[in-house]
């Protein structure tokens, strides 16, 4: 069998090599620079000429110019004569823009979707969306994996599941958590979350089930400004939870959301490597996605 080799764009680079060892194969170099009038320059090596390519980048911030530098990166593989592209795309920026709620509004999510399948991309991996329907935006064959095993592996080394139990942060959430809490054999509790559609502020009213003396864990697709997961470890913490550890696969944390969440109660949170991160606080860990992929291309 080929063993395909990898293009990483800017994005996301120490993922792309943790992926090019995982598969035992190699990075191809690609030059990423900008012109002096700011628009992208890149130059992939010829080496990628006559090979099965497997592009690595995530739509993270700046996530225009992630975009168009998949896009770029796509055209020039082309040119240069790859044998096939395929894409793994492990945050997909623009993904909550799955739907239109006013007149005059984009379906964002299928623009983005239409753009990366316009270019010589002719298979896509993406990972853990808030909506499940996404890849169906896809005229291209497109599979959507999740981190939930990387979660229940870390999940198993650190807690006492005696003591455990995991928790929906909302009710969108409820059947996600409910995987977490079948795979790892735990009950499950789940919190009424209500967001002021004007302000953005987030309040929990209730919570279903019992976390008294118990270590709460709490499985989510995407932490941004890391509102929902301090009001939730607020509220279980005021119901007696001993601890309260929060998964999340995408760590977007907007705005001052690192600060906010090393300052609040939550005992930890742990998201994977599908964002590069400059630098975490100590209650933040980072787990490493690459497997998940090596499992499925």
């Amino acid at each position: 069998m080929t063993v395909m080799k990898i293009v990483a764009g800017s994005s996301n680079h120490d993922l792309a090599i943790k992926l090019a060892k995982q598969l035992k194969t190699e990075l191809i170099p690609c030059k990423i620079d900008k012109f002096a009038n700011g628009e992208k320059r890149i130059q992939v090596d010829r080496s990628a000429k006559g090979q099965e390519i497997l592009l690595v980048q995530s739509f993270s911030n700046p996530v225009d110019e992630h975009i168009i530098e998949t896009l770029l990166i796509a055209d020039a593989l082309e040119r240069l004569g790859a044998r096939s592209v395929e894409l793994f795309v492990p945050w997909f920026g623009y993904s909550f823009q799955d739907k239109v709620f006013l007149p005059g509004e984009p379906l964002s999510a299928k623009a983005i979707a239409r753009a990366v399948e316009s270019t010589a991309i002719r298979k896509v991996y993406l990972l853990d969306l808030h909506n499940i329907s996404i890849p169906g935006f896809f005229s291209i064959p497109t599979y959507h994996l999740s981190a939930i095993d990387v979660f229940v592996h870390y999940s198993q080394e650190h807690f006492d599941f005696n003591q455990a139990i995991v928790v929906s942060p909302d009710f969108g959430g409820l059947k996600r958590a409910k995987t977490f809490a079948d795979e790892l054999g735990l009950d499950l509790a789940s919190v009424e979350k209500h967001r002021n559609l004007k302000t953005g502020e987030i309040t929990t009213s209730k919570l279903d089930g019992n976390v008294k003396g118990k270590i709460a864990l709490i499985f989510d697709d995407a932490i941004l400004s890391g509102s929902t997961t301090i009001e939730v470890s607020k509220l279980l913490k005021q119901q007696g939870a001993k601890q309260v550890h929060f998964f999340a696969t995408h760590g977007v944390f907007t705005g001052t959301a690192l600060k906010d969440l090393q300052q609040s109660g939550v005992n930890s949170v742990v998201v994977t490597n599908s964002i590069a991160q400059a630098k975490l606080p100590s209650k933040i860990k980072m787990l490493d996605i690459s497997p998940i992929l090596v499992e499925n291309i």
